[in-house]
C-alpha cells in the first residue's frame, strides 16, 4: 500500500506560521499601569531630577525628603515627618475630635447658635435652589471655603494616600464626608478607604481607578468607617472578606458627572455645584515628574 506524504513546503510554512504566531506573542508591550506612588528609591538619578526641579520656577516644588539621605539638600525635618505621617494613619478620628476641640467649635453641637448660624449658611443654596445650574451667576460668591464656614469646618482632615496609588478612592471618601456633614449637620466617622478598594473589582486597587466606579459601589452597597477598615496604603495580603463584620456608614443616592457628561464641566458648573451639594472629585493631569511633589 502506497503512502502518501505532505509536501515539504507545506511542513515549512507551517512551522515558520508557528515562530510569527509565537513571537507576535513575545513582543506585546505591557499593560501594566505606571505608578508614580510605589516607594521612592533615592539614586543619583532622581536627586538630580529633583534639584533640577527645585531650581526651575514651575510654580511647585519637589520634595527634598525624597532625596539620598546623604545629599547636601535633605531635610533634617523628613524622618521626623515620616514617623507623623505613619502615626497619622493610626487614629485619624481621634486627630478630626482633638482638632475640633483645640479651634473651640464643636461642630454639630445641639443648641449651639453659632453652629446653627453656620449650617443655615451652607444650607441655604440646597434649600433655595432646586438644582446647581438654578443658581444665578451673579450670585456666586467671590470666595467660599467649605474649611471655615464662620469658624466651622465642614470637611474632615486630608489624608496621606502613601505609596499607594490611591487618590481616586481616598478623595472620593473624604467628598461624602464633607457632602454628609453638610446636608444632615451632624459629626461623621471617618470613612474607610481600604474597604472601597478590597470591594470593588470596577477599580484596580493601588494601581489607580475611577471615583465614579465607587459610586456605583456606594449605591449598590455601602461604605463602612476607618475604625473598622483601617487604611494600609496597600492591597496585597487584605481581602474583601475581612471586612464583612464592619457596620454600614454611609450610602450614596446617585452618583453623576458635573454638567451631565465627563468632559461636560466648567468653572462656574463646579461652583455652582460645591456652593448646593457640596465638595467635588475632579481629576489633575500632570507630568511624570510630579511624583517628586
Amino acid at each position: 500500500m502506497a503512502q502518501t506524504e505532505k509536501p515539504a513546503e507545506d511542513k515549512t510554512q507551517n512551522t515558520q506560521s508557528e515562530k510569527e504566531k509565537a513571537g507576535s506573542k513575545s513582543n506585546r508591550t505591557s499593560t501594566t499601569r505606571f505608578n508614580a506612588h510605589k516607594d521612592h528609591q533615592p539614586n543619583a538619578e532622581t536627586d538630580k531630577a529633583i534639584t533640577f526641579i527645585n531650581s526651575q520656577n514651575l510654580g511647585w516644588k519637589a520634595d527634598v525628603c525624597k532625596l539620598s539621605k546623604d545629599h547636601q539638600d535633605y531635610g533634617s525635618h523628613c524622618q521626623a515627618q515620616e514617623k507623623a505621617q505613619n502615626l497619622a494613619q493610626l487614629d485619624i478620628q481621634t486627630d478630626l475630635d482633638l482638632e475640633e476641640g483645640r479651634k473651640g467649635f464643636e461642630f454639630g453641637k445641639k443648641g449651639g447658635q453659632a453652629f446653627a448660624q453656620a449650617l443655615s449658611t451652607v444650607q441655604q443654596w440646597y434649600t433655595n435652589f432646586s438644582s446647581a445650574d438654578a443658581i444665578p451667576d451673579n450670585m456666586i460668591p467671590e470666595s467660599y471655603d467649605l474649611r471655615s464656614i464662620d469658624g466651622f469646618d465642614f470637611t474632615n482632615p486630608l489624608r496621606d494616600q502613601g505609596a499607594c496609588g490611591s487618590c481616586y478612592t481616598v478623595s472620593f471618601t473624604q467628598v461624602i464626608e464633607s457632602r454628609l456633614k453638610q446636608r444632615y449637620g451632624k459629626k461623621i466617622p471617618v470613612l474607610s478607604p481600604q474597604q472601597l478598594m478590597m470591594c470593588n473589582y470596577l477599580n484596580e486597587g493601588c494601581d489607580g481607578g475611577w471615583s465614579f466606579f465607587h459610586g456605583f459601589l456606594a449605591e449598590n452597597g455601602y461604605m463602612v468607617s476607618e475604625k473598622c477598615a483601617p487604611y494600609l496604603a496597600r492591597t496585597k495580603n487584605d481581602k474583601c472578606k475581612n471586612y464583612e463584620k464592619c457596620k454600614p456608614i454611609a450610602k450614596v443616592k446617585q452618583s453623576y458627572f458635573i454638567g451631565g457628561a465627563y468632559g461636560e464641566s466648567s468653572e462656574k458648573k463646579m461652583m455652582k455645584e460645591i456652593l448646593r451639594n457640596g465638595i467635588v472629585n475632579g481629576e489633575l493631569n500632570v507630568p511624570r515628574i510630579f511624583s517628586f511633589y
